[in-house]
């Protein structure tokens, strides 16, 4: 028995069948096709994501470095803070001997023009100088001075005190 192909499609059930199988066919086609585009779609997206990770990790590399850089920055700077209030005192220190070596200066002064008006009128008393009380009468400051310069101070005698200037 031979089949009839063209009486069997005159049918309605078999023009649904084989639509339906068309139809099938091509839901398939395009239901693939959709699969490796968003098979695709996803690879891209975890190729995206993997690069922004990389990124991310480099740049918390550098922060961490830079961090740390910063502590050791922040370090310095109280190091430096504390040399500054150490310097300040010295520098406070030095300016107050700086201030009693100016009056014992001052005084010291004070005590050689007087020293010098006595030994002045001493002579007009005696009408002539007498060459000993010219080196009885002037302080012998100039062998301390020297020695003070040698040790890198400065030593000044005035009555039974001493001050002392050091050099920083």
């Amino acid at each position: 028995m031979a089949v009839d192909l063209k009486a069997e499609m005159t049918r309605p059930l078999a023009l649904l069948l084989a639509a339906m199988a068309a139809l099938g066919w091509v839901l398939f086609v395009l239901a693939s096709w959709s699969s490796a585009s968003a098979q695709k779609a996803q690879r891209l997206r975890i190729l995206e994501l993997s690069e922004k990770t990389e990124k991310l990790s480099t740049d918390l590399a550098r922060q961490v470095e830079a961090s740390g850089a910063l502590a050791a920055l922040q370090a310095q700077v109280a190091t430096t803070r504390e040399e500054l209030g150490r310097v300040t005192q010295t520098r406070a220190d030095v300016q107050t001997d700086l201030l009693a070596a100016q009056r014992s200066l001052a005084g010291a002064k004070r005590e050689l023009s007087e020293a010098d008006r006595n030994l002045q009128s001493n002579r007009v008393a005696s009408d002539g100088p007498n060459p000993s009380d010219v080196t009885a009468a002037t302080p012998d400051v100039e062998p301390e001075v020297r020695a003070g310069r040698r040790s890198g101070r400065r030593t000044y005698r005035r009555s039974r005190r001493s001050y002392s200037v050091r050099s920083r």
